[in-house]
């Protein structure tokens, strides 16, 4: 809940483009629950022991999961917190037995922003309920919201290890339908879209865009660019940029292009820039993690490039020669629902 910070502004436009499409998706709120809407605020609870508090939160889950199975839901959410940082101890919440046992969900999703992103609003918000205000009030640094964000991660991932289901992590400015499409569809193609995100222009960003949004057509695409490094990057700390780049990394590179199913590197340029260092990166890990890997690559074709790290037969020299063949030979299917593909990211 603090990892995303407008998580449930993200989850409610999912509902309403479920709408759009004919669709009811059901969302409970599980902390609104655990606080009976503010009756029993979130930081009293936190004051309890955490006995009592589990015994809460186990009653809820209890509840949610009876209404799901007697008004026969088909299609639900349920926004959660496996942590929660309070008066400056990330306490974890270790509710994947009762989660199990009375909801069986089918996957779980770890709704993530940006660390400058998030420190802004913590430090610009007003007017907010108690919980969020003694937030504020300690002032946290970039490196405690990174951690905040890598032990909201690390717990669900196991939360999802012992239900043996997906667990996946989305940027909250990725667009709606990459959840939807989690929610409503049994085990989408899962897709990360490398490219360079140093050397591009504007205008080959635009040629990236487009082919990313063709390619959402088949697949949940997970974006890099959703989650950007803020303008002030080089005004930090060495500290915090140590922080920030060591957090991207491993975010692009064990959040994403680990738990995809194929990773698509994008790179458009008929000649400079070079092979981004980055994108080779994220298809070396690719490979390690036995990930399916696709290029577009209008410079033509490598030995380095085809046995190293692209599979036989995934190197195109046009984005339309790539669509074919997932149309023509791996017949992968297209998704029907009317999307809104929010081509305008946070730059």
């Amino acid at each position: 809940m603090i990892a995303g910070m407008d998580d449930a502004i993200a989850l409610q436009k999912v509902a309403e483009l479920g709408a759009r499409n004919g669709r009811e998706i059901k969302i409970f709120n599980a902390v609104d629950d655990f606080t009976k809407h503010g009756q029993k605020p979130l930081e009293r609870l936190l004051g309890t022991t955490d006995y009592v508090f589990e015994l809460t939160r186990e009653r809820e889950y209890e509840k949610i999961g009876f209404q799901i199975r007697s008004q026969g839901l088909q299609d639900v959410i349920i926004r959660a917190p496996a942590t929660v940082e309070w008066s400056r101890i990330n306490r974890k919440f270790k509710d994947q037995r009762i989660i199990k046992e009375f909801i069986a969900p089918d996957a779980i999703v770890t709704l993530v922003d940006a660390e400058w992103s998030i420190k802004r609003k913590l430090d610009t918000m007003v007017g907010a309920d108690p919980f969020l205000l003694a937030l504020k009030a300690r002032n946290h640094t970039i490196y405690e919201i990174l951690s905040w964000m890598h032990e909201e991660v690390s717990l669900s991932e196991d939360w999802a290890r012992y239900m043996k289901i997906p667990h996946y992590v989305f940027a909250v400015t990725e667009p709606s339908e990459c959840l939807y499409k989690i929610v409503t569809t049994k085990d989408p193609w899962m897709v990360y879209a490398s490219y360079s995100m140093t050397y591009s222009t504007p205008e080959m960003r635009q040629v990236i865009n487009q082919i990313i949004r063709r390619l959402r057509q088949y697949a949940v695409v997970i974006d890099p660019q959703t989650v950007e490094i803020g303008a002030d990057y080089e005004s930090l700390s060495t500290a915090d940029k140590e922080s920030i780049y060591a957090y991207t990394v491993h975010r692009d590179l064990h959040w994403y292009v680990g738990k995809v199913d194929a990773v698509v590197a994008i790179h458009p340029y008929p000649e400079r820039p070079p092979l981004s260092a980055g994108m080779m990166d994220e298809l070396g890990h690719a490979r390690d993690y036995m990930k399916a890997r696709y290029m577009i690559f209008p410079k033509g074709f490598s030995p380095f490039t085809t046995e190293s790290y692209i599979e036989k037969g995934h190197l195109f020299e046009k984005a339309d020669d790539f669509f074919d063949y997932l149309d023509g030979i791996e017949k992968r299917p297209k998704f029907t629902e009317n999307f809104e593909t929010q081509g305008e990211m946070r730059l």
